[in-house]
């Protein structure tokens, strides 16, 4: 019996760039390391039909893969474990074209269940406030939203748990009065604790 090897039909560049969620070039930095390491460095893309071949992810995100193919494949970015971002789902492609065009977008690195208590200034006097909209921004998008209650015996109280590349926003609205937005400051506890005041 004799093996043969048939080859690929089509050979294709595929040109992109690896982006965060929010659609953001991914410019990844080692922040544990305590320097700027960009994603370049260590981060790859591959293609599944041809996985010696591999492009290197420039620092400004961007990449350029020639890809032998049978006109559909699935593209990946491999990322480093213990960064900001995460490998995302497997991108499918499918051109008989010499040129494509494909981004790749990250997962976000970390998941915090964030609680606090919501407390309104009226008048001087601080007390709890029940039903205020707390939202949490992520790049500059909602990520999650929900209202404060009361929860064990605690009123204007909320928890919401969502994913982030280690900074996030928390802002929060009642009836005209505001609490100014958080950070973004660093946070990448699994759980977090951030309390909040109304002023006029």
């Amino acid at each position: 019996p004799q093996t043969k090897t048939i080859p690929y039909a089509y050979t294709t560049t595929i040109t992109g760039t690896v982006t965060t969620p929010a659609g953001n070039p991914v410019t990844q930095y080692d922040s544990a390391a305590g320097r700027s390491i960009p994603s370049g460095v260590d981060a790859e893309v591959r293609a599944s039909t041809d996985p010696a071949a591999k492009a290197a992810v420039a620092a400004d995100g961007s990449y350029t893969l020639r890809v032998r193919h049978p006109g559909t494949f699935a593209l990946t970015a491999d990322y480093p474990a213990g960064r900001d971002y995460k490998t995302g789902a497997p991108q499918t492609v499918s051109t008989t074209e010499s040129a494509h065009t494909q981004d790749i977008p990250l997962r976000y690195g970390y998941t915090t269940a964030l609680s606090g208590e919501i407390a309104d200034d009226v008048d001087g006097s601080i007390v709890a406030r029940n039903g205020v909209t707390v939202i949490l921004k992520v790049e500059g998008r909602e990520a999650a939203r929900t209202r404060s209650r009361t929860i064990g015996s605690t009123p204007g109280s909320y928890r919401v748990t969502f994913n982030h590349p280690g900074t996030f926003q928390v802002e929060a609205s009642f009836d005209g009065r505001t609490a100014p937005p958080t950070g973004p400051a660093r946070h990448t506890a699994p759980t977090r604790e951030i309390h909040l005041v109304l002023r006029p």
